[in-house]
């Protein structure tokens, strides 16, 4: 991850986090069933609040991204081809 935060953008902060990770999941640099960062290596990598770096796991998971497994932590899905 290279970018950094632009709170001038009109996108949310944990937006432009959960981009960045897509980016790396879509790069192949972040392989499927592999972890993606923990929200405390968010937190330090961004310098986010722990909402905002929940809010941007949050927003992978529901986009098919990452699922999560309780107590062992989050994982980059397998993905359908896009059509």
């Amino acid at each position: 991850m290279a970018s950094e935060i632009d709170y001038d953008s009109p996108t949310p902060p944990y937006q432009q986090i959960a981009a960045e990770i897509i980016r790396d999941i879509d790069s192949g640099a972040l392989a499927v069933d592999r972890p993606i960062p923990s929200e405390s290596a968010l937190i330090q990598r961004w310098g986010v609040a722990r909402d905002t770096a929940r809010r941007a796991v949050r927003h992978l998971r529901e986009g098919g991204y990452v699922y999560t497994v309780p107590q062992r932590g989050t994982y980059v899905a397998e993905r359908a081809p896009e059509k």
